[in-house]
């Protein structure tokens, strides 16, 4: 039942976040708009609240959301990128190190003699 409920709420996530569905509201509310005008202020901001932000702010909110998240995913790639890159630093310099030691350890031995 998880694994359904997951697929489902994945699905609708797409749909109800697609510019498509953006678009069909647009042209939805503004026929709705025209064919029963509000009259009163009242009404008129009634219909903008609820039907204009909530039918249009869920898209333009996940778009906004996906792109933020294609921001930190590059900022992400490129911590990970240059952490690697410090990584094998170090590990190059550590190499040296063991081997300067290595040298030294030598050069002690041979003085010990």
């Amino acid at each position: 039942m998880k694994r359904f409920n997951q697929w489902v709420a994945v699905k609708l996530t797409v749909l109800l976040s697609s510019m498509w569905l953006f678009w069909i509201l647009v042209i939805a509310l503004i026929v709705a708009a025209i064919l029963d005008p509000p009259s009163t202020p009242y009404t008129i901001v009634m219909f903008v609240i609820s039907a204009a932000f909530q039918a249009i702010a869920l898209p333009v909110l996940a778009l906004t959301s996906s792109l933020q998240g294609d921001r930190q995913e590059r900022v992400t790639s490129d911590t990970h990128k240059m952490t690697i890159e410090e990584l094998q630093l170090i590990k190059k310099q550590l190499e040296m190190t063991r081997k300067e030691m290595a040298m030294l350890n030598e050069v002690l031995k041979e003085k010990r003699k």
